[in-house]
């Protein structure tokens, strides 16, 4: 992969000042670790043809919210038509920049790595419907 695309972030999902205001926090956490990425940030899903496709591209979207809106919708399409992979960030306000340090990072950098978590999940489970339980799987799958 192209050494500039690797680190290249297209923050895209909430409003812009929203976005803005994360890509500030994610600058400030990442320059603590000696880290540096560059952000973009387009206005409208028709901007993500103007990004680089092999950059990291993050989708934001707010968990309390019962129906996505339709602007998430609209981004969502638009990655997909343009067939660029991307990893959505389900988090409030409060949660958000954990969740994209840890999608940036990814274990690279021992001072961002997700937190070990206990695993009481023992097998395959069809009927189980926490999402605790769910979360703690895929933890475990990405760290192994």
């Amino acid at each position: 992969m192209n050494r500039i695309a690797e680190r290249t972030v297209v923050l895209v999902g909430q409003s812009v000042s929203a976005r803005q205001s994360l890509i500030a926090a994610l600058q400030t956490a990442l320059l603590r670790e000696s880290l540096a990425f560059d952000f973009l940030c387009p206005a409208e899903p028709h901007g993500l043809a103007d990004t680089p496709a092999k950059a990291i591209h993050l989708l934001w979207r707010l968990p309390d919210l019962p129906t996505s809106p339709p602007a998430h919708h609209a981004w969502r399409a638009q990655l997909h038509e343009l067939q660029r992979p991307y990893q959505t960030l389900h988090a409030d306000k409060e949660n958000v920049l954990q969740q994209a340090l840890f999608a940036l990072v990814n274990g690279r950098q021992t001072g961002l790595a997700r937190p070990p978590m206990d695993s009481r999940w023992q097998g395959v489970c069809e009927c189980c419907a926490d999402p605790e339980c769910e979360q703690r799987l895929f933890g475990r799958l990405l760290q192994s």
